[in-house]
């Protein structure tokens, strides 16, 4: 059965996530490569285009990291394909040595970056404005503000790379990516292009001697520039810019320019306080290169605007350095002047205080029954921290980690943890790393420690995907410098934390085509490491033996920790129809001790305080039987057999 991003007919109607609207713009857009490392909230474009790839003919790859995905992008639009790379803003910052030399070349085919940022850092360490990195790239930026333009824009943003002959990047925000919305679909036509290498780096630009040198890079700066000076043109041929006027004569000259998904609270508020056409408004579906022109005549007719957007000001500020000149007594309200909160996502509240304080009028009550409910939630919520699943592998990992310390290095160590699932281990009760970095910092870091002359172990965890993504490098580092560090790599056999996607290590490709299965093991060794052992973390002796040992070996050290994915092992057992047995509490041999709720901290188990007794959530056991091996007294076992 055909999925609907595919099979859909012009006209018809869906209620699509804003990322498989974008990847229904990308098939209908023709394009035939796309690739991406996943991260949220980017990850389900490529997840939904995997779906299809074979029907519409696309080229769809998870690749090693965002760095080599975006680089396969460029090849493909070398080559005269339409190609995208999707990535979260973090990772967007892995591009910018490719994506900096991309901007000097000349593509034949769009090519679109596709960057989901994250205001508020819901999925993500900060909240970070990828409008900066193509500011610093020079390339220019489209945004979508909802689920119909996530998908019609990604069209004219290839368009216009084409036109201008550079890379676009395509700003999502995560209320596009992970909302839903109605969205009618345009035409599929689907046409492959016949593959032909060509780049006007070399052809346009060097000297009579065959070299691009420090003679004429600055002449290629120069033509950068002049392809910058024809987007705007480009995008408002294109319909990127929307304004609506006031009404002739009516009160107030302010005026509202916003972007992205923002522009939807601004509507909302016109709408519900009866005030749509007696405010200007501009919503700009390009904003880099800083479309002036649309800018310079929207603010004519304005004594005041005030700047909606997501993120860092840069409209604002924009507009700021364009008034200076343009319209010295235009006041510009947003974020610098705290209109609007610089850090955060914004919503309707925020907005409707916003423009309220600036009309003159009451802001909105929240209404009482509102208000009610929240202090009731509020009360009847359990404050609970961020922890990992039942059952999970990495848990194990870290007790037994912990466990090694206490026996070998009487508790003293450092341990530095990057990003996944593992993360989570910094966390009470185990807070096992003390600090924690990007993907596959913890490697480089722990060298760094290491050569310091701390005198205590020096730790680092890692992911099995993040040692395919970025710890490699770091891992050669240690070996070649002989850094004296031990290296937990927690193998969980997926990329668990952004939607169980393959990584080099699964042995299948997006597409779930069988393809050859890379050995940590092996890829260690191979890069020098003379101590490295494999452990499965349900097996908690032997994990705490294989990390002692690791302590105290001298020199660099990696144990691999090995285990599917509790969740994922669970979607495994459903289409297999294997029963999974939950472990049971002996109250008879329980004596309150709560190793396993106080040190453990698995999800399934609880503690009644009254009875002073242990208990096991029979519907949320995974039947792993690590606890059985936590408990000092014996008092958790499974019944009726084995568990898995």
């Amino acid at each position: 059965m055909s999925h609907p991003i595919s099979s859909k007919p012009p006209g018809s109607r869906l209620l699509l996530l804003g990322n498989e609207a974008v990847a229904r713009g990308i098939v209908e857009a023709n394009v035939e490569i796309a690739a991406s490392y996943p991260g949220t909230p980017a990850s389900e474009i490529v997840d939904t285009l995997a779906l299809v790839a074979d029907e519409v003919g696309m080229h769809v790859q998870w690749s090693t990291n965002e760095m080599v995905a975006f680089e396969v992008a460029i090849g493909g639009a070398l080559c005269g394909k339409r190609s995208t790379a999707s990535m979260k803003h973090i990772g967007a910052n892995w591009i910018v040595d490719p994506l900096m030399h991309a901007t000097y070349h000349g593509f034949r085919a769009g090519l679109l970056v596709i960057s989901a940022d994250d205001p508020s850092g819901h999925s993500s360490s900060n909240e970070q404005d990828s409008r900066y990195l193509a500011q610093l790239a020079e390339i220019p930026v489209v945004e979508p503000s909802d689920i119909q333009e996530a998908k019609d824009f990604v069209r004219l943003a290839l368009e216009i790379s084409e036109e201008i002959k550079l890379p676009v990047m395509y700003r999502l925000v995560t209320r596009i990516c992970h909302s839903r919305g109605d969205c009618v679909m345009g035409g599929i036509q689907r046409k492959p292009a016949t593959p032909k290498f060509e780049d006007t780096y070399y052809s346009d630009f060097v000297l009579g001697d065959g070299i691009v040198g420090p003679k004429i890079i600055p002449v290629m700066h120069s033509v950068l520039h002049s392809k910058l000076l024809r987007v705007e043109d480009a995008a408002a041929r294109r319909g990127l810019f929307k304004v609506e006027n006031p009404d002739p004569g009516s009160p107030g000259r302010l005026g509202i320019i916003t972007a992205s998904a923002p522009a939807n609270y601004v509507f909302d508020y016109l709408n519900k306080r009866k005030l749509r056409g007696t405010i200007g408004i501009l919503k700009l579906g390009l904003t880099l290169p800083f479309p002036k022109g649309a800018v310079s005549e929207f603010v004519k007719g304005c004594d005041e605007v005030l700047v909606v957007e997501e993120g860092e000001p840069y409209i604002e500020r924009s507009i700021a350095c364009l008034a200076k000149d343009l319209k010295p007594s235009l006041r510009v309200h947003g974020k610098e002047d705290r209109s609007l909160p610089r850090e955060g996502e914004l919503n309707y509240e925020l907005v409707d205080l916003a423009v309220s304080n600036l009309l003159g009028i009451p802001a909105e009550e929240v209404p009482r029954i509102k208000s009610e409910v929240m202090a009731d939630a509020a009360r009847l919520l359990t404050p609970r921290t961020l922890t990992m699943c039942a059952g999970c592998p990495h848990r194990a990992a870290f007790y037994a980690a912990k466990k090694a310390t206490r026996s070998v290095a009487n508790a003293r160590y450092i341990a530095i943890g990057d990003i996944g699932c593992y993360t989570l281990g910094m966390y009470p009760p185990l807070k096992f790393m003390q600090d924690v970095f990007c993907m596959g910092g913890s490697v480089g870091i722990a060298n760094g420690v290491a050569k310091s002359g701390i005198p205590d172990p020096v730790i680092a965890t890692i992911g099995d995907s993040t040692f395919f993504h970025a710890g490699l490098p770091a891992v050669i580092n240690a070996t070649f410098n002989q850094a004296n560090i031990k290296v937990m790599v927690l193998d969980n056999e997926v990329t668990a934390m952004t939607g169980y996607q393959p990584h080099p290590g699964c042995g299948e490709t997006a597409t779930m085509k069988p393809t050859k299965k890379l050995s940590i093991e092996a890829i260690c060794k191979a890069c020098g490491i003379d101590f490295v052992r494999t452990a499965d973390s349900y097996d908690l002796g032997a994990c705490v033996n294989a990390m002692e040992d690791a302590l105290r070996f001298n020199g660099p050290a990696v144990v691999i920790f090995k285990r599917v994915c509790s969740q994922e092992y669970l979607k495994q057992a459903r289409r297999k129809h294997i029963h999974i047995r939950p472990y049971l509490v002996d109250e008879s041999k329980c004596i309150g001790c709560r190793t396993c709720v106080a040190a453990f901290g698995c999800p399934a188990i609880g503690f009644d305080r009254e009875r002073k007794k242990a208990y096991i959530d029979a519907a949320s056991c995974m039947g792993c039987g690590v606890c059985a091996a936590v408990c000092p007294n014996g008092a958790i076992a499974i019944l009726g057999g084995d568990s898995q």
